[in-house]
């Protein structure tokens, strides 16, 4: 998924394999696999995104095991918080 989704994108949870164990537990206890969810906000770090969302309030989840729905823009990846640290 785009690391820089900004709030309301929407993802689908495409695998609960990747990450920290907890990582992948917590996936297959709050998540459907092939559900479709709603982008909160993500946080950008330098080896992994972390991806909040709507459907699961204050649970973070490994970016890598979701898919964006539609592609967002790069004007719209630019407005993402994180976005001028590690692109600059």
């Amino acid at each position: 998924m785009n690391i820089y989704a900004l709030n309301g994108h929407k993802v689908r949870l495409i695998r609960t394999d990747m990450g920290y164990e907890y990582q992948k537990e917590r996936a297959e206890k709050y998540l459907k696999l092939r559900g479709v969810y709603t982008v909160d906000y993500t946080e950008v770090h330098s080896g992994s995104t972390e991806v909040y969302l709507e459907e699961v309030p204050d649970l973070a989840f490994n970016s890598t095991c979701f898919e964006d729905i539609k592609p967002q823009s790069p004007e719209d990846d630019s407005r993402h918080e994180d976005y001028d640290r590690w692109n600059a």
